[in-house]
């Protein structure tokens, strides 16, 4: 009899360590899982941030050609900005759960700023015969192009920064550290 009563302390050991070790193996996995679905949305979410931005960055350039260029301007270029933009911000609000807030703070600092063009954009006179035509393009054009070359380089890497703060990726990947 004491054999068997051995044996079954025996099982119910076991039984009891396997039961413990599954649960606490569930509950990592379960993290694990949870962090990998996390991190995926994240991922997401920034390349699609990036997608946008390349594509508001080329109408700008096409936005600064037609500024520059000798027709009239019909406005066309800040409605499509307008739209872009309205796209961009829409989908990084939605999504702002998967955004740091130093993120976030750069978008919306880079928002307020595309608006400001794409107002200067729409407020440019249409005809020729209005006589701040030429002062306002040449203005304007110029205003776009500095901001094209300078700020906007420093905005993205900026928000480059941010990213790869939120995304865990390190600065050594791309240079030394500081």
């Amino acid at each position: 009899m004491g054999s068997f009563v051995d044996l079954l302390w025996g099982l119910l050991s076991y039984v009891a360590f396997t039961g413990v070790g599954g649960l606490v193996g569930y509950f990592f996995a379960r993290k694990r899982t949870e962090h990998e679905v996390s991190y995926g949305r994240r991922v997401e979410t920034v390349e699609r941030i990036q997608d946008s931005l390349a594509e508001l960055t080329e109408e700008l350039l096409a936005a600064r050609e037609y500024v520059f260029g000798s027709g009239p301007f019909d406005g066309a270029p800040a409605k499509r900005i307008g739209r872009i933009l309205d796209d961009f911000e829409r989908y990084y609000v939605r999504r702002e759960i998967w955004l740091d807030r130093e993120t976030f703070s750069r978008l919306e600092a880079l928002t307020v700023t595309l608006r400001a063009l794409q107002r200067e954009l729409a407020s440019l006179p249409l005809y020729y015969e209005d006589p701040d035509f030429e002062r306002e393009h040449e203005r304007v054009g110029r205003e776009l192009e500095s901001w094209l070359q300078t700020d906007l380089p420093a905005a993205r890497e900026e928000l480059a920064d941010a990213f790869r703060g939120m995304l865990g990726v390190g600065r050594w990947r791309r240079r030394l550290p500081r």
